[in-house]
């Protein structure tokens, strides 16, 4: 009955699943999607309007781009098929950990829980080393996603990820991805490289 985290479009709640699994129940804010795409329209417009004062500004293609994404959050099937494929992708892996999606609807995700500490709260009490191993697997997991999953995790904030007990690096919230069947391209990794 609380909420345990809270997001823009969001609360993600604990529960138990019927078959006695925790989970983590993310409950978007009623009216929200009404309330965003109010706000994409009102930015489509000024966008255009800006566009008239700099005509060389793409200005279209932004707004298009933005609409997209937003309306992909919104939707949490298409994150619950988002999480479900990095949690197929890293399942195996040994360092880091993504929940697999129990149930999902438009605006209800349930996913297995996963208990760790914040990597907020890690980063200011953990020694050193421990942090640089987090912050290796950390790069590890957002180089090695766009190969293994095909799909770039668009929202790499402290709050999406957590420390498990056994030092894997867990990962939440796949609401904002970015398609990369292809892998990294290679000018993403000049731009690392430099």
């Amino acid at each position: 009955r609380q909420a345990v985290a809270a997001a823009s479009l969001g609360q993600v709640y604990r529960a138990r699943w019927h078959d006695g699994r925790d989970v983590a129940v993310k409950v978007q804010y009623p009216h929200v999607a009404q309330a965003v795409r109010a706000d994409m329209r009102g930015l489509s417009a000024a966008l255009r309007l800006a566009a008239l004062a700099s005509p060389g500004m793409a200005a279209a293609p932004v707004a298009r781009e933005l609409s997209q994404r937003v309306a992909g959050e919104l939707d949490y099937r298409a994150e619950a098929r988002s999480q479900q494929a990095f949690c197929e992708a890293f399942r195996d892996d040994p360092d880091i950990v993504v929940p697999a999606v129990v149930g999902a609807s438009g605006r209800v995700l349930v996913t297995e829980w996963l208990a760790g500490e914040r990597l907020i709260d890690f980063s200011e009490s953990a020694p050193q080393q421990a942090r640089n191993e987090i912050g290796q697997r950390f790069q590890r997991f957002a180089l090695s996603a766009p190969a293994r999953v095909g799909l770039l995790h668009a929202d790499p904030h402290p709050g999406n990820f957590r420390v498990l007990p056994d030092g894997r690096l867990g990962v939440l919230d796949f609401g904002a991805v970015v398609a990369m069947p292809g892998g990294l391209p290679a000018s993403f990794g000049h731009l690392i490289a430099a």
